[in-house]
């Protein structure tokens, strides 16, 4: 079952949401970031990203950061730009780009449920993502980035948020300017609340995390710290849970993660081909592009040429790690070939979500940043599903999911 609770919100005034909404994965370099704040002090920036104010820091997980972080929030309220909710409520969250359109609800999940494997996971986090996010957490007291959570289509659901919103206007509604439309509507109505709290209870056994597993991690850890000063361990404390926005899984979208690599590991093309020929069916493209369009074909570019690449029958397994592409480039091709043991951390290799375009991954290597380059098929939200419940991870940079949730939208105060 899945637990979740409405809560009161800090939220924009209508005037000034776009101004205070940022996406936090929106690929701007830290100079961009601190420009674009520096333009706009309205915006929760200064809040969930503080070193932005502060250019001469350069460790994470200064104090001064997270003190600042606190004092902006509380600035912003005080300056009435964020106003807190009189009660508590969920929220419908629509974002649409295009013709794709996905609505999930926002509350607050219980942590005890990521704790009890109910809310499953397919990534590894880095430890010291971790630490950084607990001591931003800890002083600020405060979730501005929901986690995004997906689970298996249930009717019901769909249809009492139908209902919730049905002929209502949004409280917010605009564009923002990579093209995504982001609507809101406020649920306060005790009786609706109270129908989706049991559905949510009854008919959704466990939910995945979609993106979000740093914030999950540090947000868990820091209720277990918080839960051990609390000697009553009382079942009402918000300490307890973590905000969220929840998506059925037939209305997302994943798009691929491409690679690309500074250097062949010192080998030539000719003895790069000839490597790859021991995993791997090659054949050259002679059109302009090669997208793959299905599972097991990859595309490769390399001195000016597309190639396909079929992973040979014995090169991989079937286990639902083992089928994915991702595994089998790395498995067969990153490590073995060009000697990327570990793709998280090794500077050589890059990623390039799948949105920007088979065209940056040929300028990359053509002007000589990268010597060769990797287009896949994204995996399925099945494949996901079957990973995290199979108790294992993907390799990092495995799927990239959009539009994005903006954070700033909602805020929850523990």
């Amino acid at each position: 079952m899945t637990h979740l609770r409405p809560f009161r919100a800090f939220r924009p005034q209508q005037k000034w949401v776009e101004k205070v909404v940022i996406n936090p994965n929106n690929l701007m370099n830290e100079a961009e970031r601190k420009e674009a704040a520096r333009k706009n002090p309205f915006s929760i920036a200064h809040v969930v990203k503080p070193r932005i104010d502060f250019p001469f820091i350069s460790d994470n997980r200064d104090p001064k950061l997270f003190i600042h972080a606190r004092k902006y929030f509380e600035k912003l309220v005080r300056d009435k730009v964020l106003v807190e909710e009189k009660t508590p409520c969920y929220y419908v969250y629509r974002l649409t780009k295009g013709r794709h359109s996905q609505t999930g609800l926002v509350g607050c999940a219980l942590l005890e449920d990521y704790l009890q494997g109910k809310i499953k996971k397919h990534e590894h986090v880095r430890p010291e993502k971790v630490r950084e996010n607990v001591l931003h957490h800890e002083q600020t007291r405060l979730y501005s980035n929901p986690v995004f959570l997906a689970y298996k289509k249930v009717r019901e659901i769909d249809k009492a948020i139908g209902e919730a919103i049905n002929n209502r206007k949004p409280e917010y509604q605009f564009r923002t300017e990579d093209g995504v439309k982001h609507a809101l509507w406020i649920i306060d109505r005790e009786k609706k609340i109270e129908e989706l709290t049991e559905l949510f209870e009854a008919l959704v056994p466990k939910t995945y995390i979609a993106d979000g597993h740093h914030r999950i991690a540090s947000q868990a850890e820091l209720s277990h710290k918080l839960k051990s000063d609390d000697p009553y361990n009382s079942e009402n404390e918000l300490y307890k849970y973590f905000l969220t926005c929840l998506f059925p899984a037939d209305q997302l979208k994943i798009y691929d993660y491409s690679r690309t690599v500074k250097d062949l590991n010192r080998l030539s093309e000719k003895e790069f081909l000839a490597r790859v020929k021991k995993n791997f069916e090659i054949k050259k493209i002679s059109r302009l592009y090669y997208h793959p369009s299905k599972l097991h074909e990859i595309g490769m570019y390399l001195g000016n040429s597309w190639y396909a690449l079929s992973p040979k029958k014995n090169s991989y397994t079937h286990d639902p790690v083992g089928i994915l592409d991702v595994h089998i480039l790395q498995r067969n091709l990153l490590n073995p070939v060009l000697g990327i043991a570990d793709p998280s951390t090794d500077k050589r290799i890059d990623f390039v979500p799948g949105t920007k375009g088979l065209v940056v991954l040929e300028k990359r290597v053509n002007k000589g940043k990268a010597a060769v380059a990797f287009a896949l098929h994204p995996c399925s939200m099945e494949q996901l599903f079957a990973v995290a419940d199979f108790g294992e991870v993907m390799p990092p940079k495995s799927t990239w999911f959009e539009p994005k949730l903006l954070a700033g939208l909602v805020s929850f105060e523990i």
